[in-house]
């Protein structure tokens, strides 16, 4: 958590800084719509999301983080319009991206998705051990029929490539998708055996599948999924 407060105090002085920046193609003034995509990803989005080598590539080295490189375009937009809109509610979200995306523009959004989804994604070895990794790939391409829970691979791909507004999983930060697991859990358990929820009530209100998923998993399971995806390239 230090980690991550001091990481948010330099992006918001840098940011500060940015908006004194008379030049276009270096600002860092999130309240300007004429401010490319492309800029902001290099100027803002990269002190988290992936500066490896001084190329701004969407490898995040900080697990905190997601990696962004080769994701979906249209995943990517949907998320940065929930966070535009405030309708992606995970802490996560609130503390870290509400603020940097409450006034991207339509333009900027599509800007930036081209810009990450047409990064290439580099190798991140999974750290978990080869079991957790094997329990994590079996759940993957079997599912857990005795639970309900169909294959992962059905949806993400079979080398969870991801399609459309569903994300690439494959080298993705184990502890990232461990995380958004629970989230999906929580949502689960606050949507249980109630009719017509709504959306401001959950965290990812877009996740009903995910929610059937996360919440029939053990917190072992969870952990061998993201152990697996991680290991993906």
């Amino acid at each position: 958590m230090k980690n991550v407060k001091t990481i948010l105090t330099l992006s918001a002085l840098s940011l500060a800084l940015g908006a004194c920046s008379t030049g276009i193609t270096k600002s860092r003034n999130l309240g300007n719509p004429n401010v490319s995509g492309n800029t902001l990803a290099q100027q803002v989005c990269s002190i988290c999301h992936g500066n490896i080598g001084n190329s701004v590539n969407g490898n995040s080295v900080n697990p905190t983080f997601p990696n962004l490189a080769g994701q979906q375009k249209d995943y990517l937009v949907a998320q940065m319009t929930a966070f535009h809109d405030k309708s992606r509610k995970d802490p996560a979200a609130q503390q870290m991206m509400w603020g940097i995306a409450r006034n991207f523009t339509p333009k900027q959004i599509d800007e930036l998705a081209t810009f990450y989804s047409n990064q290439k994604p580099l190798p991140n070895p999974a750290h978990g051990n080869s079991a957790l990794i094997a329990e994590g790939q079996k759940i993957f391409s079997e599912g857990l029929l005795d639970k309900g829970v169909p294959a992962c691979m059905g949806c993400h791909g079979s080398n969870a490539e991801g399609n459309g507004v569903i994300p690439r999983l494959a080298g993705q930060h184990a502890d990232y998708v461990y995380k958004q697991l629970n989230v999906y859990n929580r949502d689960a358990k606050t949507a249980d055996g109630k009719e017509n929820v709504p959306d401001s009530a959950l965290e990812r209100p877009t996740g009903g599948v995910m929610e059937m998923v996360a919440s029939a998993l053990t917190d072992q399971q969870k952990r061998a999924m993201a152990a697996y995806v991680q290991s993906l390239r």
